[in-house]
């Protein structure tokens, strides 16, 4: 068995690698954060945004390593397992390193690099899984498994912010240090005991062959993965899915910044309100996720895309149509609660529509850049909230308008952009090949 013939194994297998992402960006983001700034006055907000951009930046590295990742591997290892294999032991290690840093809030330069370290290899970690899922799910389960693996990791960054938290506080912060570690030990035997395809070896010195599908070398021609992505972009389907993801989540970059004033400063909330419902939130995402999941294979894509993203926008819409309702609790507490659930289920839709159109052998390469557009849309949309107030001098109700505006009208996009032509292309390449 593999995890090309067992669904239970690539299953189990791509869920455990979200966790294993979740439980340190939990703990890192928000535990530590809140460790450091609660044993030192002395620190900074300039400090502590600092460090959170530490986090972050690794993750726009994701269009180096799918290059990487498409041009070189162990073959008879598999094409993506060695690159799991490698970045998961990293994470590890370099939560491990922490330890020898001593009091954390007497170097929160260092303590930012090392951040840094880990999350190259998280960001690493994440291509690679993403490029396996594209190599074994079939079409009919990458929406349920994609909805999944978001849930995973949204279990994940639970798990490590709330154990984190107890375990610092009651065993100190080399106890919780040391169960980060071992849990992701634990979690790597899933790549390490599992096979992508019968035949292929599970360590470097065990029997076995590299499998013929995607071709057999080890290291491919950087200029192949140039011209697989140049083929791979060339369809109609694919030049409109990139603009779709550039496009599609401008709105919710616009809302998602204006939230947080609106609620904070506007409305009166405590910040102790303002968190403690964005994180009860998180129970309506992992609700659109699994069940976008389920939908977008049983229904299509395009339909959870629309219904996701497209709900999101009707409530930017109508909840800036009620102003006079937003002193009351309920209605601004159901605002800021079913926005998750509806960015969660159009994101799982477009995810798996990404996998779907990922359809050459750099297809790793292909999917990061659909994820990273998607990433670069969601940033235009939370740096114009700025000009939108400061400059045109929107209110809050007008800026609700346009962001559920641009999150309605690059759905018009979805009925041109079709898989069926990129499965057709998919075949001739295949038969072209063999």
């Amino acid at each position: 068995m593999a995890l090309s013939n067992s669904r239970a194994q690539r299953m189990s297998m791509l869920c455990a690698m979200y966790v294993a992402q979740g439980l340190p960006w939990g703990f890192m983001l928000n535990t530590v954060v809140s460790y450091i700034t609660d044993n030192d006055a002395t620190v900074t907000a300039t400090e502590v945004g600092r460090l959170t951009a530490m986090i972050l930046y690794p993750w726009t590295f994701k269009l180096v390593w799918a290059p990487l990742i498409d041009s070189m591997t162990v073959r008879s290892m598999g094409r993506r397992r060695p690159w799991i294999i490698g970045a998961q032991l990293m994470m590890a290690v370099s939560l491990l390193m922490l330890l020898m840093l001593g009091d954390l809030t007497e170097n929160i330069a260092l303590l930012g690099w090392m951040f840094f370290l880990h999350n190259c290899f998280a960001s690493l970690q994440d291509v690679a899984t993403d490029a396996l899922a594209i190599d074994v799910l079939p079409v009919q389960e990458q929406g349920r498994v994609n909805g999944l693996m978001w849930a995973s990791k949204l279990m994940g960054k639970g798990i490590g912010t709330a154990a984190g938290g107890w375990l610092i506080a009651d065993y100190g912060f080399s106890a919780a240090i040391m169960a980060q570690f071992v849990l992701l030990l634990l979690i790597m035997l899933f790549p390490l005991l599992m096979l992508e395809r019968p035949g292929e070896r599970r360590f470097p010195w065990s029997v076995g062959q590299a499998s013929e599908s995607g071709g057999t070398a080890s290291v491919r021609s950087p200029m192949a993965v140039v011209r697989d992505l140049m083929k791979g972009f060339s369809l109609q389907s694919t030049v409109l899915f990139i603009i779709f993801g550039l496009t599609a989540v401008v709105g919710w970059g616009v809302v998602e910044v204006l939230t947080k004033p609106l609620y904070t400063q506007d409305l009166g909330w405590s910040a102790k309100q303002y968190s403690y419902w964005t994180g009860a939130a998180v129970f309506p995402e992992l609700l659109g996720a699994v069940l976008g999941g389920l939908l977008a294979d049983r229904f299509g894509r395009r339909m959870v895309i629309t219904i996701g993203f497209g709900a999101y926008g009707l409530l930017a819409i109508l909840y800036g149509a009620q102003p006079q309702m937003w002193t009351q609790p309920w209605f601004s507490t159901a605002f800021l609660c079913l926005n998750p659930g509806c960015i969660a289920m159009g994101a799982v839709g477009y995810n798996s529509m990404g996998m779907q159109l990922s359809w050459t052998r750099a297809s790793a390469t292909m999917f990061t850049i659909y994820m990273t557009l998607s990433n670069v849309g969601h940033v235009v949309g939370n740096e114009l909230f700025g000009p939108l107030r400061d400059s045109l001098e929107l209110t809050f109700q007008h800026i609700l308008f346009v962001g559920g505006v641009c999150m309605l009208a690059p759905l018009v996009l979805l009925p041109l952009i079709q898989p069926t032509q990129v499965a057709r292309a998919h075949e001739a390449d295949n038969r072209q090949i063999d």
